[in-house]
């Protein structure tokens, strides 16, 4: 697929084919990435369909000369689509915070084996649903895209030490609040 030729299609004439072929490549990459964190095959297609909506209206703003890639312009869209998910039902639930001298390092192959479990899955990302946008983005791209946090620094724009604080602090809440979980 040559991505750069489909997306100036898409810009110039808004080419259907182009737009079908370009979310076909990344439906099931798309897919998957929220599957994992929403738990739920039907909220799953609802906002990966709701992401490729988006993704399509604002594509002709994407600047194929500057900025991110499209590959990670389209995660921070689907990133911020599961945000705004865990965030229009996260009325019930406030977010907990610890004072920056209270976070201590952890072992995350504990937290990450644990992860595995899709039961515990689910309580993890409606506990993470209720922290703040900025740390949700930040472990939502960590965990289920894969992104380095020199990456993610990037994509957010703030530093790689704020990308490290924030996600280190939400794993230690997490490991806190699940402490006692099987």
């Amino acid at each position: 697929m040559d991505e750069l030729r489909l997306i100036k299609k898409i810009q110039r004439s808004g080419d259907r084919s182009a737009a079908d072929e370009l979310v076909q490549y990344y439906y099931d990459e798309i897919y998957g990435f929220v599957k994992k964190q929403v738990s739920n095959a039907g909220v799953a297609l609802d906002l990966t369909q709701e992401i490729f909506i988006s993704m399509l209206r604002t594509i002709g703003f994407y600047d194929v000369k500057r900025g991110a890639g499209f590959r990670t312009w389209l995660y921070r869209i689907a990133t911020n689509k599961v945000v705004d998910w865990f965030r229009s039902r996260a009325y019930h639930m406030t977010a907990k915070t610890i004072p920056l001298d209270e976070v201590e390092p952890i072992d995350e192959t504990d937290f990450t084996q644990q992860f595995e479990d899709s039961d515990f899955t689910k309580k993890v990302c409606a506990f993470v649903g209720g922290t703040s946008p900025d740390t949700q983005k930040i472990f939502r791209l960590h965990i289920f895209g894969g992104y380095t946090f020199s990456e993610i620094a990037g994509i957010e724009g703030l530093p790689e030490g704020s990308v490290k604080s924030k996600y280190y602090r939400l794993i230690n809440l997490l490991r806190k609040e699940f402490a006692d979980y099987g």
